[in-house]
């Protein structure tokens, strides 16, 4: 009798960890995704550590997902403004379950649906910033991987899951601030981290 509860207990929770699994949304190969930004991200206001929270427009099957992620770091000036943030997570509509993503974006579109400005018609210049990905979650391994072939191997080489998150950079070549209001749209390649 003990075993055959033993054994049936075992089933359930085998059974019901393949559901949880099941549910969490699977990015199988680079993707293509466009987000709309839920909140305002800003020089004047977001600092580092500030969440940030994207709606997935595309594609399709992850239309009602959200894209999770982090302000790294916001830094306001006369032709020196840059706000680094990334997205790093895939989350159902529901919030109960989530994958863990990187993400490299390819261009934006402010609220006001113009490319590659600001809200305030500043020209916004991006670069996805593998190297100070490196200096600020301190993977020496990502470091030696970088000097030995780029993203690729630092991604390939299995360094951990900090290593494969790419910082993105905005920097306002004339402008004091940087400013996306929500509605904003970022078009980004994404897959699962590995």
């Amino acid at each position: 009798m003990k075993n055959s509860t033993s054994f049936l207990l075992g089933l359930l929770t085998f059974v019901a960890a393949l559901s949880l699994h099941a549910q969490n949304p699977r990015v199988p190969t680079e993707t293509e995704f466009r987000v709309k930004l839920l909140s305002q991200i800003s020089t004047d206001t977001s600092k580092k550590g500030d969440k940030i929270t994207a709606q997935v427009i595309s594609p399709e099957q992850f239309a009602s997902c959200f894209m999770e992620g982090e302000i790294r770091a916001s830094k306001s000036g006369k032709g020196k403004s840059a706000l680094s943030f990334y997205f790093d997570t895939l989350e159902t509509a529901d919030h109960a379950a989530k994958t863990h993503v990187q993400s490299a974006i390819k261009y934006m579109v402010n609220s006001q649906g113009k490319a590659n400005v600001d809200e305030e018609g500043n020209v916004i210049k991006k670069s996805n910033n593998l190297g100070k990905a490196a200096v600020a979650t301190g993977v020496g391994a990502l470091i030696g991987a970088l000097a030995a072939g780029g993203k690729g191997a630092a991604i390939g080489a299995g360094v951990g899951a900090a290593a494969a998150l790419v910082f993105i950079e905005f920097h306002g070549t004339s402008s004091t601030r940087i400013t996306f209001a929500p509605g904003s749209e970022f078009v980004m390649s994404v897959q699962e981290r590995q």
